[in-house]
């Protein structure tokens, strides 16, 4: 079976081509960008492209030409044409091409047309891409909210709702829309990788949570939950919060700033696996080390927590077992009337070297 990197990297292919022939509002016979041009623009293989190329020909929308290139053609709509649609956060990175991958494999089985579309956590962008979705008519859709803590495209979603689209979330939900789910228990799943420093002795822990997202709210709040069972005021700890658009400069900065400080933490637990990696380049750049100094404590147990030399103890995410099960639940809305289906999983802790007993 083909990995779940290459299995999302084909239709972040597909799609390119589907977007410009949107943005470029072509009406058929236009020449397209060359399976060279792609995978250069991408970085992705020319068979990934190729891969891609196929399918869209498959389904109508283009026709190559040996010596002249590959034209868009605008395709017959066929009655038995049916579409899912997935948008999420994140496409190319971290945890999504697995969570991508798990529902592609799903959608596939069942012969439908895949649509994958990415917001970058931006509300406009989430906008955006549901009004397309919404007029271009789809058979389900798959949605990881964006900046779920705050829900700013109700409009669009009560649209949906109207339009009696079926739709699934996945990492979080609206809880006011009271709409089908698959998520990680975060509640728990923060209070289990705080527990677990806290029984390996330490008391002088530090935290540091996402604000905008759901899961970070909740995963904060396990961690403030472990704290005080075992009578230590959260309040009298340092616990660091930033936004989407501080999470590439906040987390070096916040751990550079305790270390250095009379409150140096023995722990730190991190909202994820990419903020566990910042924290520690932190530490080692202040000439300390893990876990002889300080224990971190990731979360999702993505490819990072076993990258170069990194050994992070982590919170497991189900990834592409979510993915499928997501895909599944809404298969069975659109085939059989379900009404919102939902699944928790629940957290796993992965054990590794980056945390010590003191």
């Amino acid at each position: 079976m083909e990995n779940a990197k290459n299995l999302s990297k084909y239709i972040i292919a597909k799609n390119f081509y589907l977007d410009y022939i949107n943005k470029k509002d072509l009406t058929g016979g236009e020449l397209l960008p060359s399976e060279l041009e792609v995978s250069k623009k991408l970085e992705f293989s020319r068979d990934t492209v190729r891969r891609a190329l196929n399918e869209l020909e498959k389904e109508g929308y283009i026709n190559r030409e040996r010596g002249r290139g590959t034209f868009y053609t605008r395709p017959k709509k066929r009655f038995e044409e049916k579409r899912v649609a997935i948008l999420t956060t994140y496409v190319r990175n971290y945890i999504f091409p697995s969570i991508i991958s798990g529902i592609e494999e799903v959608v596939s089985a069942k012969h439908y047309t895949l649509t994958l579309a990415n917001t970058n956590n931006d509300p406009a962008l989430e906008r955006e891409h549901l009004r397309k979705i919404i007029d271009s008519g789809v058979d389900g859709l798959i949605i990881e909210p964006t900046k779920s803590v705050e829900n700013k495209n109700k409009d669009l979603y009560q649209e949906i709702f109207k339009a009696e689209i079926p739709f699934i979330m996945i990492n979080a939900m609206y809880k006011e829309l009271n709409t089908a789910y698959v998520i990680l228990d975060d509640l728990q799943g923060g209070y289990m990788s705080t527990k677990y420093v806290l029984q390996l002795g330490h008391r002088k822990i530090a935290g540091i949570f996402k604000k905008d997202d759901l899961q970070g709210v909740y995963r904060k709040k396990g961690f403030v939950n472990a704290l005080e069972e075992y009578g230590i005021n959260p309040d009298e700890i340092d616990i660091g919060g930033y936004l989407t658009n501080e999470a590439s400069s906040y987390s070096y900065y916040y751990a550079d700033k305790i270390i250095n400080s009379d409150k140096r933490p023995t722990a730190i637990v991190c909202y994820n696996d990419e903020i566990a990696v910042k924290v520690i380049d932190a530490i080692n750049d202040n000439g300390l080390s893990i876990p002889e100094d300080i224990s971190v404590v990731g979360y999702d147990d993505s490819v990072l927590a076993t990258t170069g030399g990194i050994r992070l103890t982590s919170i497991k995410h189900p990834k592409v077992k979510m993915g499928k099960k997501a895909a599944r639940l809404l298969f069975n809305m659109i085939e059989m009337d379900v009404e919102q289906p939902s699944f928790i999983y629940e957290p796993e802790l992965i054990v590794r070297s980056s945390c010590k007993e003191i």
